[in-house]
């Protein structure tokens, strides 16, 4: 299960990267052509809000351009790829999607506090992990706006305590 936490970690640590400092950076000489693509994401059918997406590619070639994003208040996900460039490369891909609820509060410098810090996964344990999820999509040259992707019912299921 830590796993999973960790890649939602890292795909979030490559969308701040994005966002925060890497403007100015020229585009990779190898960079494949991306193609504008977005998805839905649902939870028992309503719109999944704040969820991470990540789009592997089942082409070893294009695994090193990692795309998904966040779920916006609609479940939409405007994918970009290494959290900077809009779009998607063509190809088929297999979709990881995965929500955290974090509970308590550390310490901090007071040793009075015992509140432990849980982490809870939000998603079926199926569509967190690249191995398991039953979601494949394939993005096409032109504008993608890919199917409502349902990820099941909600969970809460214990991640790790910190």
């Amino acid at each position: 299960m830590v796993m999973h936490v960790n890649q939602a970690v890292a795909l979030a640590g490559l969308c701040l990267l994005g966002v925060c400092g890497c403007s100015g950076q020229s585009i990779p000489d190898d960079l494949p052509e991306l193609y504008p693509t977005t998805l839905t994401v649902h939870q028992s059918g309503a719109p999944l809000v704040g969820a991470s997406v990540q789009l592997v590619a089942a082409d070893p070639a294009l695994q090193k351009w990692v795309s998904g994003g966040s779920t916006n208040e609609k479940g939409e996900v405007v994918v970009m790829t290494h959290g900077k460039f809009e779009g998607a490369p063509v190809g088929k891909f297999k979709v990881t999607v995965n929500k955290t609820l974090t509970e308590g509060q550390s310490a901090g410098n007071d040793p009075g506090v015992s509140n432990p810090v849980k982490i809870y996964d939000l998603v079926e344990a199926k569509f967190r992990s690249i191995t398991t999820t039953p979601v494949e999509v394939e993005i096409m040259a032109g504008e993608n706006n890919l199917d409502v992707i349902d990820v099941g019912v909600a969970v809460k299921d214990a991640a790790a305590e910190l």
